[in-house]
């Protein structure tokens, strides 16, 4: 997995609560774009999944992952389809990774190393996503909208390792978070409440962060993207509800041990104040939720 060297200001945690609100549709991106998503970057998804975290996973949990199937949809229906739709079907343990909620999660990536890089305010990319929302289709893709050239990483080392950084570590977590679903059989949340959901998250998170701290991959940049687009309006229920009980019981476990993330690799390019710094502004989110 890859090292970090990026300290993220609190203002884009705080910016990214403007995102949580957006659900974005579909059709963002040309079907072929799509396909190509899917070959390229499913292989590279699945390596994940498949190697790298396979390699430190305990026995029973390898027997979890053994009957766990991955699958990269497009889109088939402009309408229906959101650009955050990670999932995992619980029945029959095949996760779905959408070819365009990948496309537009490595385009957020981009754009933020992008505005961070420039010296641009992010908020821009917070009210892009917004907009998207309420105005619906059709819309510009995020680099086009944004004013981001296409290939910005090839302009700059910074942006194409931070950019990295916050796809490849924001999937690992998306990817574990989903197999913690199948692993510890949780119920499907129009069969529970609301309450059992919730712990139902905790439960997922807490696994994710544990795994990723076997890897001392720091859950840096991907666990706020996670927590940002998992929320939603505070008068609906989702599929991942989000409470300020889950966040603070994240920023505890990022707090209480931070050393957990440092390797002997990592070392020179991550201190336990930048784990801190992640539990602190995840405590910042919570706090500006509701209960």
């Amino acid at each position: 997995m890859c090292r970090w060297t990026v300290s993220f200001e609190r203002r884009f945690v705080l910016l990214l609560l403007m995102l949580c609100s957006a659900a974005a549709e579909a059709g963002l991106y040309p079907r072929v774009e799509l396909e190509r998503v899917r070959e390229v970057y499913g292989v590279n998804i699945e390596a994940v999944l498949f190697d790298d975290i396979r390699a430190y996973l305990t026995p029973e949990e390898l027997k979890s992952l053994n009957k766990v199937s991955l699958t990269f949809p497009l889109p088939d229906n402009k309408d229906s389809v959101d650009v955050f739709g990670f999932a995992i079907d619980l029945n029959s343990g095949q996760m779905a990774f959408p070819a365009q909620a990948i496309k537009f999660f490595d385009d957020l990536a981009l754009s933020f190393a992008w505005y961070e890089h420039t010296g641009q305010d992010p908020t821009s990319i917070a009210e892009y996503v917004v907009n998207l929302h309420r105005k619906g289709l059709p819309f510009l893709p995020p680099l086009a909208a944004l004013n981001v050239p296409e290939k910005a990483w090839e302009q700059s080392q910074y942006v194409d390792d931070v950019s990295q950084k916050i796809l490849k570590s924001g999937l690992a977590f998306l990817l574990l978070h989903e197999l913690a679903h199948w692993h510890f059989k949780h119920g499907a949340y129009h069969d529970i409440s609301y309450a059992a959901a919730r712990k139902q998250e905790q439960q997922a998170d807490d696994f994710a962060l544990e795994v990723m701290a076997r890897m001392k991959t720091p859950p840096y940049g991907m666990v706020v993207w996670f927590l940002a687009t998992s929320l939603v309006t505070s008068d609906r229920v989702t599929t991942h509800p989000l409470s300020r009980d889950r966040l603070n019981a994240i920023a505890h476990s990022l707090s209480e041990s931070p050393g957990r993330y440092i390797s002997y690799e990592n070392r020179h390019s991550l201190t336990k104040q930048d784990i801190l710094r992640l539990a602190q502004d995840i405590q910042d989110i919570a706090a500006r939720l509701k209960q």
